[in-house]
């Protein structure tokens, strides 16, 4: 298993287990869609490895979604 992310890294959703995100969103604008691109802003050690991933607006800054991914539906993308 690869090293798990830090905080403040720049993930890519790579895939979105089956279901996870079926229903409208509380709080957020949408549901995370594969390719979108957020920050790891928490790092969840139990009951099991998570991140708590925030996608938010480039030219606003408004949160777009707000939501706990597992470690293989996001990959880390290479800092710029």
């Amino acid at each position: 298993m690869p090293n798990p992310l830090v905080q403040y890294t720049v993930v890519r959703v790579g895939a979105i287990r089956g279901g996870r995100f079926n229903g409208q969103p509380v709080y957020e604008v949408r549901h995370p869609l594969v390719g979108d691109v957020g920050t790891v802003v928490e790092v969840y050690h139990s009951p099991e490895l998570a991140y708590e991933v925030e996608c938010s607006d480039s030219s606003t800054g408004e949160t777009i979604w707000l939501s706990a991914m597992f470690p293989d539906e996001v990959e880390a993308l290479p800092a710029a």
